[in-house]
Formats: C-alpha cells, sequence, structure tokens
C-alpha cells in the first residue's frame, strides 16, 4: 500500500515549506519515494489515491480504471516521469515535432518527388494542378493559411473557369496534396476534405465512332502502320500510346488468336499488369500484314516513333481530316469506349471488363454509351415467335466474333513462356500461321 508523509524545508528567510511525497514498496521489495512538491493536502491526497491504484494494478496484471488512466494522460512530465522511474508506467510517447510551414509550391514539388515510378503524363498532370493552385493562391502561399473555407473558393473559381469534370479532377489531385500536407504534420486537417469534388464523367464529350466513319479514315490512312494503329484503337480497345509501347510479336499467339497486352497505368497492381484480347476479325489483316512486312529481328509489332504520343494522336488526327470527317472528342479514348459499347452487345460483362481492362463502374461512368442503333431496335417491330432468338443467344447480332472460344476471364501472357508467336511451326502453310518462310531472329 502507498503512504503520503510531508517533508519540511527551511527557506533561506526562516520560513517553513512544507511538501508531500508518496512511498511504495515496503516488505519484500524496495521501498521507493514519489515527491509531489509543494501541493495541497487535497491534490496530495489524491495523487496517493492514484498511485496506489498503479501500484496494485502492477502488481496483478489488471487494467486501470478509468478515473485512473485520465489522470495518468492529465499530469505533468515531470510527475510521470518520477512514475517511470520508480517502474510503474512506460515512458510517454515523444510527441512528433511540428513540420515547419511550407510554401504551396514546395509542398506540391515534396509530394511528387515523394512518389515513385510515377507515369509521364501522371507528372504532367500534377504540374497542371500545381500551375492552377499557385494562379489562384499565389506562388509564396503559406500551406498552413490555407483553410477550408478557401478551399471551397478556389471551387468556386475553377466552377467558372473549366467544366464540371475538370473541376472534379483537379479538387480531387487538391485533396491529395493537402492530404500528404497533413501526413507531414504541416497541417492539422486538410482543408479540402469536406470540399465535393463530383464527378470527372463528362457526357457531352462522349461521343460514339460508327463503322462507317472508321472505314474512311482507314482509307485516309498512308499505310497499314497508321490503319493498324486505328483498327487496334477502335476494335482491339487499346490504350493508346502506352499499350502500343510494349507491343512485341512475341505477345501474339496466332493459333489462339490472340495476342497480350501489357498494362502500364496498372502494372503495379498484382493481377492487372497484363490482360488477353482476341484478334478480332476487323484486326487480322492488317496484324498479319504488319507481320509480313517486319524485317527479320524486329521485335515489336509497330515502329518506335509510334510510341510517341503526339505522334500517333496528330497522325490519326490528320486522316480523318484527310477522310472529311468532323473530328470526335478524345480521339483515342472514344474509340476505346465505342468497341466496348459495341462488345456489351454481344458478350457477357465480365468477359468484355476483361477484354477491355477495367471495373463495372469505370465504365458505366466513363465508356459505356447509348448508340443510334439502340434508339433503332427498340422502335422496331418484335419479331415472330418463329422468329424469336433461342435464350442462350445474344439479343443483338453478333457483328464481331471472336475466334477464341476458350477465351475467359484473365489468362497467362502468350509470349512470356512460348516461342515468339508461335515461330516453331515456322514453313507451316496454314491459314492460321502468317505465311513466313525464316524464322525471324529477335532481337531488343
Amino acid at each position: 500500500m502507498a503512504t503520503l508523509s510531508t517533508e519540511t524545508y527551511v527557506r533561506k528567510d526562516g520560513s517553513e515549506s512544507k511538501t508531500y511525497r508518496v512511498l511504495i514498496g515496503g516488505g519484500k521489495r524496495q521501498r521507493q519515494t514519489i515527491r509531489l512538491g509543494d501541493v495541497s493536502e487535497r491534490i496530495a491526497n489524491e495523487a496517493k489515491a492514484r498511485i496506489e491504484a498503479l501500484e496494485t494494478a502492477k502488481l496483478t496484471g489488471t487494467p486501470l480504471d478509468r478515473t485512473t488512466a485520465a489522470w495518468l494522460d492529465a499530469i505533468h512530465d515531470t510527475i510521470h516521469e518520477k512514475l517511470v522511474r520508480v517502474g510503474l508506467v512506460e515512458p510517454r510517447e515523444p510527441v512528433p515535432e511540428e513540420e515547419p510551414d511550407v510554401a504551396l509550391v514546395a509542398l506540391v514539388e515534396r509530394y511528387v518527388a515523394s512518389r515513385s515510378n510515377l507515369k509521364p503524363n501522371t507528372i504532367r498532370n500534377y504540374e497542371t494542378t500545381k500551375r492552377l493552385l499557385v494562379e489562384h493562391f499565389g506562388k509564396d502561399r503559406l500551406v498552413r493559411s490555407i483553410h477550408a473555407g478557401h478551399a471551397r473558393d478556389y471551387r468556386e473559381w475553377l466552377v467558372k473557369k473549366y467544366a464540371a469534370a475538370t473541376v472534379a479532377r483537379e479538387i480531387k489531385r487538391a485533396r491529395q496534396f493537402f492530404e500528404y500536407a497533413k501526413d507531414c504534420r504541416v497541417l492539422d486537417s486538410n482543408p479540402f476534405a469536406k470540399i465535393k469534388a463530383g464527378s470527372q464523367s463528362n457526357p457531352k464529350r462522349k461521343h460514339f465512332v460508327g463503322r462507317d466513319v472508321i472505314d474512311k479514315v482507314l482509307a485516309a490512312c498512308p499505310d497499314n502502320d497508321w490503319r493498324l494503329v486505328v483498327v487496334l484503337a477502335r476494335y482491339g480497345g487499346l490504350r493508346i500510346p502506352s499499350e502500343l509501347e510494349r507491343l512485341t510479336w512475341g505477345d501474339v499467339d496466332w493459333h489462339g488468336m490472340r495476342f497480350t497486352i501489357r498494362v502500364p497505368k496498372k502494372e503495379r497492381l498484382a493481377g492487372h499488369e497484363t490482360r488477353v484480347v482476341p484478334i478480332f476479325p476487323e484486326i487480322e489483316p492488317y496484324l498479319r500484314q504488319a507481320f509480313d512486312e517486319t524485317p527479320d529481328g524486329g521485335l515489336y509489332v509497330l515502329p518506335r516513333r509510334f510510341h510517341n504520343e503526339g505522334y500517333a494522336y496528330a497522325g490519326v488526327l490528320r486522316a480523318v481530316e484527310r477522310a472529311g470527317v468532323t473530328p470526335w472528342p478524345k480521339l483515342f479514348v472514344n474509340c476505346r469506349a465505342s468497341r466496348e459499347t459495341e462488345l456489351k452487345r454481344e458478350y457477357p460483362d465480365h468477359v468484355v471488363y476483361s477484354w477491355i481492362g477495367h471495373t463495372e463502374a469505370v465504365a458505366l461512368e466513363h465508356y459505356l454509351m447509348v448508340t443510334d442503333a439502340d434508339f433503332e431496335r427498340a422502335a422496331s417491330p418484335p419479331p415472330s415467335a418463329g422468329e424469336r432468338p433461342a435464350s442462350n443467344q445474344p439479343i443483338y447480332p453478333a457483328q464481331n466474333p471472336a475466334q477464341s472460344d476458350d477465351v475467359s476471364g484473365r489468362q497467362e501472357p502468350s509470349g512470356q513462356e512460348k516461342e515468339p508467336v508461335s515461330l516453331a511451326f515456322a514453313g507451316d502453310t496454314s491459314s492460321s500461321i502468317p505465311p513466313r518462310g525464316v524464322e525471324p531472329r529477335f532481337s531488343d
């Protein structure tokens, strides 16, 4: 049991001062003293009761009662350190020092530097957000001076200048930056935490690219390489140019009529680094011609110049203009979205999402569209009873049958554990293999 006693000190002027101390231990345990200093008798008795509860909990291995736990949290570090020295409590966790305030520009640069393996396009996007933040708040604005009201003003400023999808995107990125500042203890709270970003989908920029339009564009392309870019975007659903960059002949499985796409956007997500896509009939002739025209030893399906986003975009845009077609928004994204919209008419959802490479939520918000064909079919008279399709047949007519009946779900890349392009069969004249007489020598 703890006991309370007093000590008397004589000051230099002759006056006396009484202080309190609590004694613990005794018997077989070492007697130890906890000096409370010059406090009132009421406070000394309260401390003695709490210290006695600490000693009992220590000896019996039982948890502290709420009153003692609250007292322990509230006492000054000086008394707490004395309790640590006698073995009644553990040392307190040191309180991290608050980070010095930083400028807004420095915060964004620090955040970007903290992220490893950022894609060039992501860095460009962050630079855009930094530019907008600086334009509104000022280059030398300190992060700690920005509160929730300022964040709300920033959103209203964006709304006056940009579309809703752009506003949503910029608010989400700003929230990322300020959440990082909070994690670094530059801020106590994120001023953008309660600011509603909205949806990044812009229905006005969705555009279904019809097959008749693509036929005109293909006719206006200068050579097969450009035609292959168009059909891979429109009928393969590839992201251009990121998924063209790594597409090699070793990824093409002619016997299985499919090819493997490496997905830089998701390469850090386990199980999503690649996806397998059928060689659709719309793609096959252009892909075979490209194979025939590739020099021996050629590795990439398309020459390296097509790996540049600006080059691929500008070239296809010129073909669109030469074809006399009005350029549509989001040139490549809407090609990909149009393909997914078509595939959804014929194949189960999980198959389409596997081929296109995203989730149902993303498809519904950003890709899928209602087309004129949907309205025409809805307005057409229903077929007679004898013409009605069987229940296991697709509702829409099969326009793009894929020649790969056993493709389902996620598959392993075709080119990782096989001879590239099944060239071990060089000389085979069957129609399923490109007519090559000599086995190429692949190199980097």
